[in-house]
C-alpha cells in the first residue's frame, strides 16, 4: 500500500475552477492512495493524473510521461487532466489494461443559442467550490469513463485510450427568448415541458514512445480525436455547443503532439515539442421574422469577426487615455466571435542539473514557445437587414520565454 501528496502555489483564488486541474488555493495537485497486489492488480483512488495521460511504463500512478517544459499548462496537444477518480488496472510483464471513473466537467463554446437551458451550476460559497467561477460545475448524470491498454514489448511503450462522457443540461422548450416557441407552449415564456437533455460524447487516442541511441533520445507521437473531448487536451477547446432550440451537440475535435527529448548526459536534458488542437465548425441557423438566417453554434460562417483586429481603450469605463485615473486592464474586443479553428505550439528548451545528490537536486532551465491560433471565418451577417460583410478569419501569435530555478528535496 502507498499514498502520495503533491501541492503547489500556482492556483488563483478568484478564477480557480474544476475543469482540468482543480486549481484551488493551496493547489492540491495529487492526493491519492493505492494498493498493489502480487498478481499485478493495482487499485488507486483520490485526485491524480487522468488515465488519458501518457505513462512511461504499464498503468500505475507516478509513471506519467509529462512534458519537461517550464510552462505549468504544458504544451498544446498533450492529453491530460488532474481530477478525482477511482482506477483499477491489471499489469502483467509486458501488457496492462486499466479502467477509471473520473470527475466530469463540461466546457461549452460558441454563441447565439437561446437562453432556455441551464448548464454548469455555480459553486457553493460556503464549501470547497468557487462560487465566483462563472464556468460552474457540471450537471452531468454520470462520471467520465476511461479505458486504457498499454504495451511494453521490450522496445518502446505503446498506449490506446478511450473516453466516454455523458453531458446533460436542463432544457426549457417553452422558455426560448430568441426563437419561436414550440407548439403546445403558452403565449409567454414558461417552464412547461422542461426536460433533461443528455448527449453522449467520446473519443480515442494512441501514443507511441521510442527510446533511440541507447536511450539518449526519446521520440514520442500522440494523436487523439472524438466528439466532446476538447477538455482532455491542454488548450481546453470546447466540448459542446448548442442548437437553436437549446439542445446540446458535442464538438468534433482532434489533438496531436510530437516529442523529442535528448539526454546528452546525466546533468543535461534538451527537449522539443510540437503539437496542435482543432475544433470543428458546428454551426446552425434559424429564420427570424424578417425571413433572414440567424447564426447559432460554434464557428458559424455568419458570425461577426470584424472587430478581432481592432484595439479598444483600456478599462474600466471612464479611465481611458487622457482620463485622470489610470486604466487597470486592457480593453476587450468588440465584434469578435473568434471561435477557435486550431491552435499550434512549438517549444524548445533545456534543463541543467547543477547538483544531484544526497542533499537533493538543484537545477535550472529555459523554455521558448511559439504559439499561433486561427479562428473560424465569419462574415458579420446582419440578420435584421440580410446584408453580410467581408469574411474575416482572426489570427493571433505569441512568443514566450520561460525560466526556472528549482530545488528538489532529497
Amino acid at each position: 500500500m502507498s499514498a502520495y501528496y503533491e501541492g503547489d502555489f500556482l492556483g488563483t483564488g478568484v478564477t480557480s475552477n474544476n475543469r482540468q486541474s482543480n486549481s484551488y488555493v493551496f493547489r492540491q495537485r495529487q492526493l491519492w492512495a493505492s494498493v498493489k497486489f502480487d498478481s499485478g492488480l493495482y487499485i488507486s483512488g483520490g485526485q491524480m493524473w487522468s488515465l488519458v495521460t501518457e505513462s512511461k511504463k504499464g498503468i500505475e500512478n507516478r509513471q506519467e510521461a509529462f512534458p519537461l517544459m517550464v510552462d505549468p499548462q504544458y504544451i498544446v496537444g498533450w492529453a491530460w487532466q488532474r481530477a478525482y477518480q477511482f482506477r483499477v488496472a491489471q499489469n502483467w510483464d509486458k501488457f496492462a489494461v486499466g479502467f477509471s471513473i473520473e470527475g466530469p466537467q463540461t466546457t461549452i463554446g460558441g454563441r447565439g443559442f437561446p437562453n432556455n437551458f441551464f448548464i454548469n451550476a455555480p459553486g457553493a460559497g460556503g464549501g470547497l467550490y468557487n462560487f465566483v467561477d462563472t464556468s460552474g460545475y457540471s450537471l452531468n448524470r454520470a462520471p467520465d469513463f476511461l479505458f486504457k491498454i498499454a504495451a511494453d514489448p521490450g522496445w518502446g511503450h505503446y498506449e490506446i485510450v478511450g473516453i466516454l462522457s455523458s453531458f446533460r443540461n436542463r432544457l426549457y422548450p417553452c422558455g426560448a427568448l430568441s426563437i419561436a416557441l414550440p407548439a403546445g407552449c403558452a403565449a409567454t415564456n414558461s417552464v412547461t415541458g422542461a426536460i433533461n437533455d443528455s448527449r453522449m460524447g467520446g473519443g480515442a487516442g494512441a501514443t507511441a514512445r521510442f527510446p533511440l541511441f541507447a536511450k539518449k533520445l526519446d521520440l514520442a507521437l500522440h494523436a487523439q480525436g472524438g466528439d466532446g473531448i476538447g477538455r482532455y487536451s491542454s488548450a481546453q477547446l470546447a466540448d459542446l455547443t448548442a442548437r437553436p432550440d437549446g439542445t446540446l451537440v458535442p464538438i468534433h475535435s482532434y489533438a496531436w503532439l510530437g516529442t523529442l527529448e535528448a539526454h546528452a548526459n546525466p546533468k543535461f536534458d534538451i527537449f522539443s515539442y510540437f503539437g496542435g488542437e482543432y475544433a470543428a465548425r458546428t454551426a446552425y441557423n434559424f429564420t427570424n421574422a424578417a425571413g433572414n438566417p440567424v447564426p447559432v453554434g460554434y464557428g458559424n460562417a455568419l458570425f461577426n469577426n470584424s472587430g478581432c483586429s481592432t484595439e479598444t481603450f483600456p478599462v474600466p469605463s471612464g479611465t481611458g487615455i487622457g482620463q485622470p485615473s489610470a486604466p487597470t486592464a486592457p480593453g476587450g474586443l468588440a465584434g469578435c466571435a473568434g471561435d477557435i479553428h486550431h491552435i499550434v505550439e512549438g517549444t524548445l528548451g533545456f534543463w541543467h542539473k547543477i547538483y544531484n545528490g544526497p542533499k537533493g537536486r538543484v537545477q535550472w532551465g529555459l523554455t521558448y514557445s511559439y504559439i499561433t491560433k486561427y479562428g473560424w471565418s465569419g462574415n458579420n451577417f446582419n440578420s435584421a437587414t440580410g446584408v453580410a460583410g467581408p469574411s474575416v478569419r482572426p489570427h493571433a501569435v505569441d512568443n514566450m520565454v520561460w525560466t526556472s530555478f528549482r530545488y528538489y528535496l532529497p
